[in-house]
Parts: C-alpha cells; structure tokens; sequence
C-alpha cells in the first residue's frame, strides 16, 4: 500500500469517527502518525450515538440531592465508550452506591470499539455515587462515580 494523501485523509477521518487520540501507519518504509488534542476528542464523542444520549438527560434533569452538592473525588473515565456498570445485563453491578473498595477491584466497564475496558479502583474508597446509566456514552475524563476516601 502506497501512502498518498488519501490514505492520510483516511486516517485523520478514522481518528474522529472512532474517538481516536493517535493512529499510525507504516508502508514502504514511510511511516505517518497523526495525532489529536483532547478537547478535539470531548466535541467529537457528544453526538456519538443518538439513540443512548436521549437516555442520559433524563437522569440530569432530576433535582440536585445532597450527594450532588459536597465536594467529592471522582474516578474519571480513561477513554472515550459506553459505561457499562455490570459484565452482563442480567448480572449484578460491580460495585453498589455507599461500598467500600479496595484496589484493584472491578468498578465498571468503558466498551470502545467492540473491546471491554475494565476500570479498576487505584485507591481504596468508597463509592458515593455513580453518575452514569448502562449504555450511556462517555469522554475521555468524565466522572464515572463520586468516592470518598476511607
């Protein structure tokens, strides 16, 4: 495959249609690597899939609790998915509002083209609040769920 300018065109549209941070490809002993900027990621994702982002606004629109308004940690998303907070639809969720983890435990699922990503405690803590619904998309650094340290 030769690289030519529309492979490289093909390749920055790859990038913002799956979320992508960097893509690279290598023939004939060229090699092209294209990179993004964050904020470019965070505007890209917003209409990322239609039919699950009717879903999350009606979990925003409820009136602020107490949990909404003190001063918590988060545990942010490392990429840009879908939150999964179960390993199947008919399974418990991996961890419950108000339990305390330890590190290394199995919080929640960030799918990114068709690949599970397990997100796991760094710290021990307990979860406060999950802010996101199974099925909802999310960017790259948004909170996942509210913790307090224990």
């Amino acid at each position: 495959m030769k690289i030519d300018v529309k492979a490289i065109k093909e390749l920055s549209e790859n990038i913002e249609k799956y979320g992508l941070e960097e893509i690279t490809l290598e023939s004939e002993g060229t090699k092209v690597s294209l990179k993004r900027e964050i904020e470019k990621a965070t505007v890209t994702q917003v209409v990322a899939e239609p039919r699950v982002v009717a879903a999350a606004p009606r979990k925003a629109k409820k009136a602020k609790t107490e949990v909404e308004t003190k001063n918590y940690d988060s545990i942010k998303s490392p990429m840009v998915g879908t939150f999964y907070g179960a390993p199947s639809p008919d399974a418990d969720k991996f961890v419950k509002e108000g339990q305390i983890v330890e590190v290394g435990d199995i919080l929640c699922i960030v799918e990114a083209m068709k690949l599970m990503n397990e997100v796991k405690a760094e710290k021990r803590c307990r979860i406060v609040k999950a802010v996101l619904t199974d099925g909802a998309p999310v960017t790259k650094g948004a909170d996942l769920f509210l913790i307090e340290e224990v």
